[in-house]
């Protein structure tokens, strides 16, 4: 009977604690959302980049959680988010910023093509470079740092997804080129984890 009881109350409980760690009301305007994916362009970011696979910016509207982000189906579109069907990681700027300004800069994005080439400055948005391009400083500065984009897995060999990828928009690989990626904006030191 007891091994019963402490089943029950476990499951009683869960939700109440997935709630509590994830309850929208906690989260700010302004804050990232990191998602892990492991299928398909998932699971090359995650082999060429880290863990996280997709970011999002929060922006909370009355009780409605919504994002902004760019996804290869609908580019760059704001839209609520169910936190019961997403396991999001938390992050927060540790500075001042101008959240309005961020969110303005975000919103003027939507309806960009999603950028499946992964090139700066061609019109069309991916996820971790919509971030970096709405968090300015003051002076129009990026908070976030871009650097050499790496396609390579841990071993060094082009991923096969990455090389159809690039072979099918007929262009090389930008290996070196200057971007971001979700994995590398997370372990910015002006983010911490909620």
């Amino acid at each position: 009977m007891r091994p019963l009881a402490i089943l029950l109350t476990t499951l009683l409980l869960t939700p109440i604690v997935w709630g509590q760690q994830h309850d929208h009301r906690t989260m700010e305007r302004g804050d990232l959302l990191f998602f892990e994916d492991t299928a398909g362009m998932g699971f090359a970011v995650r082999e060429s980049t880290g863990n996280y696979t997709h970011v999002a910016l929060v922006e909370t509207v009355g009780d409605t959680l919504w994002i902004i982000d760019a996804t290869p189906r609908h580019g760059v579109s704001r839209h609520p988010i169910s936190l019961e069907t997403s396991n999001p990681t938390i992050y927060r700027l540790t500075i001042s910023f101008d959240t309005a300004a961020v969110l303005t800069r975000a919103k003027s994005l939507i309806g960009q093509p999603y950028d499946d080439a992964f090139l700066p400055d061609n019109g069309k948005i991916y996820c971790s470079e919509l971030i970096y391009e709405v968090f300015l400083d003051s002076v129009g500065n990026h908070l976030f740092k871009s650097k050499p984009m790496n396609w390579r897995n841990k071993d060094g060999n082009l991923p096969e997804y990455w090389q159809n990828h690039f072979k099918a928009l007929d262009m090389p690989v930008p290996e070196g080129v200057s971007g971001t990626n979700p994995t590398d904006l997370s372990r910015s030191p002006l983010l911490r984890k909620l």
